[in-house]
This record gives C-alpha cells, sequence and structure tokens, in this order.
C-alpha cells in the first residue's frame, strides 16, 4: 500500500473499454469515472501463467517475445514468489505542501508486513499492517507520524477479513502491487537492455490501472470522492534474470476533501528478492536508509 496525501486526479477524456465480462466506464460530473459492474480480473494478465512462459522460454531474445507489460508481470509474479523480500519506498508528494512518504513492506515466509508513512506541516498518517499465510487476515494499526520516517502506534489494532480487507484498500498484503499492469491498461510501453538490465517504461490508463488504488486513497484519507487521475507513468528496472531491482513512480491526480487539489508524486521503491527480514515488533523502528540515497 503507499500513503497517499490527504488531497487526491483523472484524464480528461471518456474512454470506454470492451473486455472479457464487459467493462464501461463512462464520465459523470465532467471528470468522475462511473466503473459500473467492473470485472478488474478481467483487466488482469494471469501473473503464474507469464511466469511459466518466461521460464519455458528457450529463445535468446526475450524482449521479443514477450509484450512490455506482460514482461513486467512476469517481474512482479517472481518477485511476489519469493518466500523472503523486502522493500523500500521513499518519495514526495508535491501540492499546496510538499508531503514525505515513506513505504516498507516484508515477506518472511507465511507472515507479511507494511508500514506507510506520510508527513508534511498539514498532514501525520502512519499505518502498519500483518497479515498471516495468502488468505489470511488483516490486521490494520493506524498511527501517526513524528517525523518523515517514524511513526507511533497504539496496540489497537484492527482486524479485517482477507477479502473485507481488499475491498477497503485495494489490495491484501500478499498481493504487494496496486496498479493493475495488463495490456489492456497500457497506453505505451518500452524495454531496453542496458547493461544486463532490463528497464521497462510504462505509460498507463490513469482510469483502469489505477481502479484499486482509487478506493485505497479514497478510504485512508477519507476523500469526498473517488480520486482522479491524469497520468501515471512507471519505470521498472529489473536484473539480466528478471528479478525486481527498482521502481520508479510519477503520477498526477486530484483529489476532493472539501476542496479540489492537483498532486504530483515522485516515488522510488527499491526491492531485495530472497533477503530475510524479520518483522518488527509494532514499537521498533525501519530502516529506510536501506531504500537507496533518495531523500
Amino acid at each position: 500500500m503507499k500513503t497517499p496525501v490527504i488531497y487526491i486526479s483523472i484524464a480528461a477524456t471518456a474512454l470506454g473499454v470492451g473486455v472479457t465480462g464487459g467493462i464501461i466506464a463512462k464520465r459523470m460530473s465532467g471528470e468522475i469515472v462511473d466503473y459500473g459492474d467492473v470485472d478488474t480480473n478481467a483487466l488482469e494478465l494471469d501473473g503464474p501463467t507469464m511466469l511459466q512462459k518466461y521460464e519455458s522460454y528457450k529463445g535468446n531474445n526475450i524482449e521479443s517475445a514477450f509484450t512490455a507489460p506482460e514482461l513486467v508481470v512476469v517481474g512482479l509474479e517472481k518477485y511476489r514468489s519469493c518466500e523472503h523480500s523486502y522493500s523500500v519506498g521513499k518519495g514526495v508528494a508535491s501540492t499546496i505542501v510538499n508531503q514525505s512518504v515513506r513505504n516498507f513492506q516484508i515477506r518472511n515466509g507465511d507472515d507479511y508486513f507494511e508500514e506507510s508513512i506520510s508527513k508534511s506541516s498539514m498532514v501525520s498518517l502512519a499505518n502498519r499492517m500483518t497479515q498471516h499465510t495468502k488468505e489470511g487476515n488483516v490486521t490494520l494499526y493506524k498511527g501517526s507520524a513524528s517525523s518523515d520516517e517514524v511513526g507511533s502506534y497504539s496496540n489497537n489494532g484492527k482486524e479485517y477479513e482477507h477479502s473485507a480487507y481488499k475491498e477497503y484498500l485495494g489490495k491484501t498484503l500478499n498481493e504487494m502491487f496496486i496498479y493493475i499492469v495488463s495490456n489492456m491498461t497500457t497506453k505505451d510501453g518500452k524495454i531496453e537492455k542496458d547493461d544486463d538490465k532490463y528497464v521497462i517504461t510504462l505509460d498507463l490508463d490513469p482510469d483502469f490501472s489505477t481502479y484499486r488504488y482509487k478506493f485505497q486513497m479514497k478510504n485512508i484519507s477519507g476523500l469526498d470522492e473517488l480520486p482522479t487521475f491524469s497520468y501515471v507513468k512507471l519505470t521498472f528496472t529489473f536484473d539480466k534474470d528478471m528479478w525486481l531491482e527498482h521502481l520508479h513512480v510519477d503520477e498526477s491526480y486530484k483529489a476532493k476533501m472539501g476542496v479540489s487539489v492537483t498532486i504530483v508524486d515522485n516515488f522510488d521503491y527499491y526491492y531485495f528478492p530472497n533477503q530475510e527480514m524479520a518483522i518488527p515488533e509494532l514499537d521498533t523502528q525501519l530502516d529506510y536508509s536501506l531504500g537507496g540515497k533518495i531523500k
């Protein structure tokens, strides 16, 4: 989960997409999208199937056998399947004031953990979540941020059933990634090979790639309505074996809480597959310096 800022944006053109199950979006009140009975499963690529296709591929030019979003899904699914991993996110949301955003995710076998902190002169949000097993319930601890990278929490977590938590915040902890990445949600994609690394840039459809993200933002920040995105640009870096190393997020959106405000996010996420880290106690501070040198 990414902690959204207290305010939150959408493209100016209407979009209708027909896919399996039938998905229609239409503009309401100028900017708001009516998703109707959106079947997000029809939008998604099957991660395990894409990973199996990648692992069985015998050619020498992997980038010619997969589209850019397909290859990203391979890398995301490969990372998600690690028994042990952690990631660190750092960045700034720019609006009326600049707001620092921090995110930490850990998988340690059957145990999952996430922390999100957002801090500015106007906002002080901190959340920690824990989950045991892929289908287990999620416990959410709400706190406050005493600094950019330190949250304080009381031991009063609220437990959610697995499906209820996903409905409330867009994804469960084992899913790890909030954007819907597929051929149908990608406007443009580019694969580049550089020094035994793959750099994949995706320009995502701002309506459908953010479908789950919008509900997360609305519910965690108490927005008046779903946020509306104008653009989402993701740049992934994988090593030669498609292990995820880095993601840069550049996105702009609009949110309403009494007033409507436009925000630009610039976030960097650093990934550490197959590296073990203990799930911290509720009062244990995390080391965000592990996430590169981004301030």
